[in-house]
């Protein structure tokens, strides 16, 4: 059956939308645009090669899922940092992830096998390779692989939010979790409680990881926001 005109054009525009979602994502992931930094739409569209109005639809889809904020008259803003949010995003995912480790063991078979260990190889080789981006998104990938396997529909969505949260406001402050000297370990340890189908063995080796990232995390936030107001300092004093 052929497309009406408006079925098409509805397309479109979803693809465009689409399009300037998934930039924004990048540029975010990649630091361009910073917490706290007012978002120009006009610059985006231009950036990204689309009208304005995909832009601030695709900032509506960010801001339904806390990633910015809109302030009337003003615009949109990239929500900032937070040791608290972060703390609390740490604390959910230890709560997700460890409450689905006997569901995943129970429910592992040969092709869940296979594809964490290959989850785990890709974080390995991303660490080897010593890429930061890289490995911080197959670390995610070896975590929601995991957490797949119990088919927990409802708590992987939330996990998925929350590593959205992560990977798109705190993606600077993540790079003391890609200098970690025991994240590949700590992954190995999982992976190898997994292989045993060791359910207790796995939530504590989940337990032991999220919560040894969650201190690292919010040790290295700490240090950027003195940097940052030793530096706001510095500017005020010449």
């Amino acid at each position: 059956m052929p497309r009406t005109p408006s079925t098409g054009k509805n397309k479109e525009t979803k693809d465009l939308t689409q399009k300037a979602y998934l930039s924004i994502r990048q540029m975010l992931f990649y630091n361009e645009i910073m917490p706290g930094q007012k978002i120009k739409y006009k610059d985006l569209a231009g950036r990204i090669g689309v009208s304005m109005t995909p832009v601030i639809q695709a900032l509506k889809w960010l801001e339904f899922r806390n990633i910015v904020r809109h302030e009337p008259n003003r615009g949109y803003y990239v929500n900032e940092v937070s040791l608290k949010e972060i703390k609390e995003v740490y604390d959910t995912r230890l709560l997700i992830e460890t409450s689905l480790a006997a569901k995943s063991v129970t429910r592992l078979d040969d092709t869940g096998m296979e594809r964490i260990q290959s989850a785990f190889f890709a974080y390995r080789d991303a660490v080897s390779e010593d890429k930061y981006h890289k490995r911080i998104l197959m670390d995610m990938e070896f975590h929601m692989c995991l957490a797949s396997l119990s088919d927990a529909q409802i708590q992987l969505k939330m996990l998925q939010e929350l590593f959205d949260v992560l990977l798109l406001r705190y993606s600077r402050n993540l790079f003391f979790l890609s200098v970690m000297d025991t994240s590949l370990q700590e992954h190995e340890d999982i992976l190898t409680s997994l292989e045993r189908r060791d359910a207790d063995g796995l939530t504590r080796a989940l337990s032991t990881h999220i919560e040894t990232v969650q201190t690292h995390i919010l040790k290295g936030m700490r240090r950027i926001m003195d940097e940052d107001r030793e530096s706001l300092s510095d500017r005020y004093l010449f």
